[in-house]
This record gives structure tokens, sequence and C-alpha cells, in this order.
């Protein structure tokens, strides 16, 4: 195994350990906030070949209280990446996302005043569902090409630069609002977090948070390194790179007005599903793959396991069900198992 590999290996352990020092269970999520950080996704055009270009972002769903917002807190630590929360509400304007511009009164030059996403690096977008669609588009830049617009100038972000959100259910109530799909879309995966078990639940009784000390493991910069080792040297087959491009073309329903002629193989996708995956879908669940097989199968070869072992993370925020899916009992779960079983493994 390249030396390189073996280091993210052993980054991959630590940082599991040392989250566990300020959040209580949950090791599969962490596994998989820790699969996007270091997961290569470039997803625009670069003209500096040597900036990193990525958009490894993570969502978190889940109800309040159990424990969302310390993922942010905890990447932050280990990279020692200047950290950033948003706090979501309803009235948040798009200039204190990305920033404004103004007359400086004293010396009558006009004056550029950035916003938080300009320069953090671990940026927390805090219940980002409750932040009206009008200010939600201010993050898809962001997002999606690591760059920012404020009046008629465009700024990169920093070369590191990693964005999570979390958000409530809508169904909890008034005071949400939907992701639009070109948001939602942004985000490599979404994990949901639910209620721990009882005996991981019960040692939140004596936690004590004031004792919690996390430790920088690794510098950005060599993250950044590692992204690319592990992209080079983790082997995908060119057939199962077919086979997720045919995991994820299952999910469309026959639609013209999508341009999408193709019947899919399932009926529930066919009867339940407005919209199916992007092709953002593709170039993020190759590379996602390449770094799980890695990293928590121990492997420098990617199975077939480890793409299905991924499908609900890459999935589950990409399919829009119908109106009337509810009423049926169907659900987007049910709907990636269903494509997961009708596709044939190469």
């Amino acid at each position: 195994m390249h030396r390189d590999l073996e280091e993210a290996i052993r980054f991959h352990e630590e940082i599991v350990a040392e989250g566990g020092k300020a959040l209580v269970g949950y090791d599969t999520a962490k596994a998989l906030a820790n699969v996007v950080l270091m997961s290569e996704i470039p997803t625009t055009y670069d003209k500096k070949e040597q900036r990193q270009v990525n958009a490894g972002n993570l969502l978190l769903r889940g109800v309040p209280g159990v424990g969302k917002t310390f993922f942010g807190v905890i990447l932050a630590a280990i990279s020692n990446a200047k950290f950033v929360r948003l706090q979501g509400r309803a009235d948040l304007q798009p200039t204190e996302v990305v920033g404004f511009q103004m007359i400086n009164p004293a010396t009558g030059e006009l004056m550029t005043e950035f916003g938080p996403l300009a320069t953090a690096e671990v940026i927390l977008l805090d219940e980002i569902n409750r932040i009206p669609l009008k200010s939600q588009s201010a993050f898809l830049e962001g997002l999606q090409d690591r760059t920012i617009t404020v009046g008629h100038t465009t700024y990169e972000l920093p070369a590191f630069s990693f964005a999570i959100a979390t958000m409530n259910p809508v169904e909890l109530g008034q005071g949400t609002f939907p992701l639009s799909e070109a948001a939602t879309d942004r985000f490599a995966i979404m994990v949901n977090i639910g209620y721990l078990p009882p005996e991981e639940e019960a040692k939140l009784v004596h936690f004590d948070f004031k004792r919690v000390k996390l430790n920088a493991l690794m510098t950005k910069e060599r993250i950044i390194q590692l992204r690319g080792a592990i992209n080079a040297h983790v082997y995908l087959h060119e057939r199962l790179a077919g086979y997720i491009q045919k995991l994820v073309a299952a999910t469309r329903p026959y639609n013209p007005d999508t341009d999408w002629h193709t019947h899919s193989p399932s009926e529930l996708v066919e009867h339940g599903v407005d919209l199916g995956a992007s092709p953002r879908a593709i170039i993020c669940w190759g590379r996602l793959a390449k770094v799980w097989a890695l990293l928590v199968r121990r492997r420098t070869e990617v199975y077939p396991e480890d793409i299905q072992d991924l499908a609900t993370y890459v999935l589950g925020h990409r399919i829009w069900l119908g109106p009337h899916a509810a009423s049926h009992g169907l659900t987007t779960d049910s709907v990636i198992k269903d494509v997961v079983e009708r596709i044939p493994i190469p």
C-alpha cells in the first residue's frame, strides 16, 4: 500500500477517536463526515491547476439537540482550520452571508465588507432550512465553485474550504423552508442523525464538556495532498463506474419535460418520483467510494459493496418524491433499496 494511503488510514482512526471526546456515539456518521472531508470532488473548471476545487460538502439532518453542530467543531479543531458558524434564521439576508459593498463616508471610496462565507475554512450553516430561498441562493456559488461574488468582483475562497449544513425535519412545524433542488445537490451526502441508543445516551448524564480538549491532528495542506493521493492510488474499475451510472440513471422516471426518455426498471421510481439524481451524484459517488473503500474497508480497490454502502447517503437528498407518494407509504429509502436490488452487479 502507498505510504500516503497508510497515513490517510491512520488519520481516519485518529479523527474518529478524537471526535469521540466531544461527541458520544454516532460512529458511522463520524466516519462518513471524514470520508467527505478526505474526498477530492472537482465540480467546476479550474483555471489554476494547482488550486484544489472540491465540493465535498456535508448535510446533516436531524431533530434539535442531537449534536449535529459538533461535527463542524471537531473537523475544524483537528485540522486547525478557521471555523465559522452561521445561524440560519428567517430574516437572514444574502449580504450577511457573502458580504456587501458600500461607500466609506470618511474617504468617499468604495469598500468591500466580506461575510463569513468568504474567510471561513470550515463553515457550519446551522439550521440551513430556516433560511428563506432568497438567502439560500447566496450559498450556491460558494458550495459549488468555491468562489463568491460581491458587487461585480469574484473572490476565491480559501484553498481548504469545507461546508457542513444542518437542518431540522421540515415536518416538525413552522419556521422551516424546504431546500431547493439546486441547494441540496451541492452536498455530497446527507446523513440522518437520530437519537442515540439507550446505553450511549446514558453516558451523557456524566459527560463533562469542560474537560474536552481536541488536538490538531494534521495540517490543512496535508489533508489536501492526501485527497489527491487517495483519488490517484485507489482503483475503481470501469465496470463499477458504469454500475454507478446505471444506479443513478435508475432513479429518474421517464419524463420528456426533463429530456429523459428512458424508463426506470423500478416501478416505484416511475410512479412515485418526480425528479431523480443528477450527474453530480455520479461524480460524488465515484470519489466517495474510493475514500470509503480505503478508510473504512482498508482496501486499495473499490468493490460493489462499497458503492452500495453509500447509496442511501448519496441519493437520499437527490430523489424528490411526488406529492402523492406519502399517501401510498412510499419513502426515499424504499425507492433506493428497490433501485439497488434491480440493477445487477457487473
